[in-house]
């Protein structure tokens, strides 16, 4: 459509003529009626500027002078008027009537045409003057609307002229990013951190030189005292038409925004509890202090500290004052690295790091250590601060660590090997018998890979029950009676041999797999002494077997004693379950409870290698025992000296007034045998009494009921 009928087509578009000359009237209105447009006229100022407030024309024609009023006041009245700033305002003036269209432009006049008026001139030129307003209205809508924007979304604007140095800013709230409507380009930077002014203006100064775009943040401080965060980016605009380079920048408050991305990355990268760094951030913390590492050619320390028995506390005192302990547990070590020499003094350093990557697990990394004395003070720093009593609540509670340390570059060049080796070398703290530290030694990465062998092939053997159970009997002191004998586990692999219980045992309670392993023995020593039973050779007899691993659940263990005796059919008082002290001591009030609903049952309780554990004589009168084993250790060192002989006659002299069954293990001699039955010790277990036998030789020497005075035949 050609802008002609576009023109046409606009029937609303309404033109007011004042004149009051009626024949300029009537040529005006007659052309622009047949261009389409909708003419009002008036006759003198009063008239139009009512007539204006009533129509709202899209363009004025008004002449110089009218008989109320000068063109240049009408003009001005009509500014003044709603709609009336940006209505296009056609003077018409003769030629040579100079100085009035001087004074009407300065009265708001947007152009002028003279008299005599040229239809033909008039019809393109109101054209033009319409189409220019229409398009000037659309710009300023879409200014008001970027306007609205800015303002909703907290944008601000502003440019430089590079050649000028003009400046301009563009804001209806400018105080909000620590400016002023008037401010200059120095201001742009006034409210800037004092430690980051100098830094931002370079970087925005160097891109606007090179023609770079740019993006910074900075804080600033506003008038009341608030500090915001405010993002400044922009880059440069080449102005062809009028040839000039502008810097130009978008200003922006993303305080908030910030404040959501702290959030965000605390929660990525912070353990929640205690304010620690996660495993996800410990690993993008090591690519900075690796780098630094190589530079420097300094060692990094990997710490791995594990709290020894920490599952005591959650089950003895709850959950919560677990949590608490280890808010302590990370503050004592904030403190060790807040004093330390290793934290890093300057801003290309990587600073020490420590994370919390597990429930009671902590892992460290300390840079620019300068020797492995370094290291091991900074270890045992560790170790001694875990040590310390810790409160929670009204309790006093003791914790231990065990912390295991590889060294780069010479425990690993990689953050996998390190954490790996730190791991093997955190258990062997453990195997020497917890709080304490080790480096890692080259050997340990072999004796790790037997252990993950060995742990493959246990599984396999639990999963296709290869685990077999040999039986130590026990006799009376007194007659040499065999009343009763104790399930040991022996396991045969096809691959390894014979793998003594001593190896595999201590890695089946490290992994969890002796839980496994307990049902295992439990189900197979029940059925089997149900079985002598039947045979009718097992009257008068105990099956023994023994409760091992760490935080053993007793309530699920009250559970399958007595689901497997209905299975197996075996009576309770044909059963003794065997627990060590550090068994009963992880959860002692749920020990009491469930030992005592066993009891009560029939089945008889047996306190195992007492004077190895807490060794408390109060534990006697807590638990509800039935019979106390004294460890071997015992049973030998009365041979060596007076006093240990002494000791063992107090154990079982004391056992005796708690109306406990006193069963000696570990008795190798026959002198061992005497003294032991002269001290009134009820029942004795060991290799010179029989070796632990085989199902067969124990139903055979069930049937002959041999006595101690023919063991021999016995141990076979």
């Amino acid at each position: 459509m050609s802008e002609e009928k576009q023109l046409q087509a606009k029937e609303t578009t309404g033109i007011l003529v004042i004149d009051d000359d009626m024949s300029v009237r009537m040529q005006v209105r007659l052309t622009l009626e047949n261009a389409g447009c909708a003419v009002f006229e008036a006759e003198d100022g009063a008239t139009a500027l009512a007539m204006f407030k009533e129509r709202l024309p899209d363009l004025v024609f008004l002449d110089v002078m009218l008989p109320d009023a000068g063109g240049a006041e009408v003009c001005a009245a009509l500014r003044a008027l709603p709609g009336g700033f940006h209505t296009p305002v056609v003077m018409m003036a003769d030629l040579e009537d100079i100085a009035t269209i001087d004074h009407a432009f300065d009265a708001g006049a947007t152009t002028f045409i003279t008299k005599p008026i040229n239809p033909l001139i008039l019809h393109y030129r109101a054209k033009y003057w319409l189409r220019s307003s229409a398009l000037a209205g659309e710009l300023r809508d879409t200014q008001r609307r970027l306007f609205s924007l800015q303002e909703i979304a907290g944008l601000g604007y502003w440019e430089k002229n590079l050649d000028t140095n003009a400046f301009r800013l563009t804001c209806d709230e400018p105080q909000m990013f620590g400016l002023t409507h008037n401010c200059t380009y120095d201001d742009l930077f006034a409210a800037i951190a004092d430690d980051e002014r100098p830094e931002i203006r370079r970087q925005i100064d160097e891109a606007c030189a090179a023609g770079h775009l740019f993006m910074v943040d900075y804080q600033v401080r506003l008038a009341n005292g608030v500090n915001r965060i405010i993002l400044n980016q922009g880059g440069i605009v080449h102005e062809k038409a009028q040839q000039q380079r502008l810097a130009v920048g978008v200003i922006q408050d993303i305080t908030e925004l910030k404040e959501d991305e702290d959030s965000i990355r605390y929660l990525a990268f912070y353990d929640n509890l205690t304010g620690l760094a996660n495993r996800a951030l410990f690993r993008e913390h090591w690519s900075k202090v690796q780098s630094r590492a190589q530079r420097t050619g300094r060692m990094v320390a990997v710490f791995l500290v594990d709290l020894d028995h920490f599952k005591q506390i959650n089950d003895s005192l709850g959950h919560p004052a677990g949590d608490r302990a280890l808010v302590t547990v990370a503050e004592r070590m904030k403190q060790i690295f807040r004093h330390s020499d290793i934290i890093a003094r300057t801003s290309d350093e990587a600073p020490s790091l420590i994370s919390r990557v597990g429930g009671d697990e902590f892992t460290i990394l300390a840079t620019e250590m300068v020797s492995t004395s370094h290291i091991a003070h900074l270890a045992e720093r560790i170790t001694n601060a875990m040590g310390e009593p810790v409160r929670v609540d009204s309790h006093l509670v003791t914790l231990t660590a065990s912390v295991g340390i590889s060294v780069y570059p010479n425990d690993g060049d990689d953050i996998d090997t390190l954490l790996k080796n730190a791991d093997i070398a955190m258990y062997e703290a453990k195997r020497r018998g917890r709080n304490n530290y080790q480096f890692y030694q080259h050997v340990m990465n072999e004796e790790a890979r037997r252990r993950f062998h060995l742990s493959n092939r246990l599984r396999q053997a639990i999963d296709n029950r290869e685990l077999l159970l040999h039986y130590q009997p026990q006799f009376s002191a007194a007659d040499g009676r065999l009343t009763g004998c104790e399930a040991l586990l022996r396991w045969q692999d096809p691959e390894l041999g014979l793998v003594p219980p001593s190896e595999f045992l201590p890695f089946a309670e490290e992994s969890g797999l002796i839980h496994k392993i307990n049902d295992l023995v439990l189900q197979d020593a029940c059925k089997q002494a149900a079985k002598l039973l039947e045979a009718g050779v097992f009257s008068g007899c105990r099956m023994a077997i023994n409760i091992s691993g760490n935080n053993v659940n007793f309530s699920a263990l009250r559970h399958k004693i007595l689901r497997t005796l209905t299975a197996t059919g075996l009576p309770p008082e044909y059963l003794e379950i065997e627990l060590t002290e550090r068994v009963l001591m992880e959860n002692i009030s749920e020990a009491k409870e469930i030992l005592r609903d066993l009891k009560d049952y029939g089945i008889s309780i047996a306190i195992d290698d007492f004077g190895t554990g807490y060794s408390s004589l109060s534990h006697l009168q807590i638990f509800p025992l039935s019979t106390l084993k004294i460890d071997k250790s015992f049973i030998q060192n009365m041979d060596d000296s007076a006093n240990g002989r002494e000791l063992l006659r107090a154990i079982i002299g004391i056992a005796k007034c708690f109306n406990l069954k006193v069963v000696a293990e570990g008795v190798e001699t026959a002198q061992q045998m005497n003294v032991l039955e002269h001290m009134r010790c009820d029942e004795l277990q060991g290799f010179y009494l029989s070796r632990p036998i085989t199902v067969a030789a124990l139903e055979e020497c069930l049937n002959s009921r041999q006595g101690c005075s023919s063991t021999s035949k016995i141990a076979g």
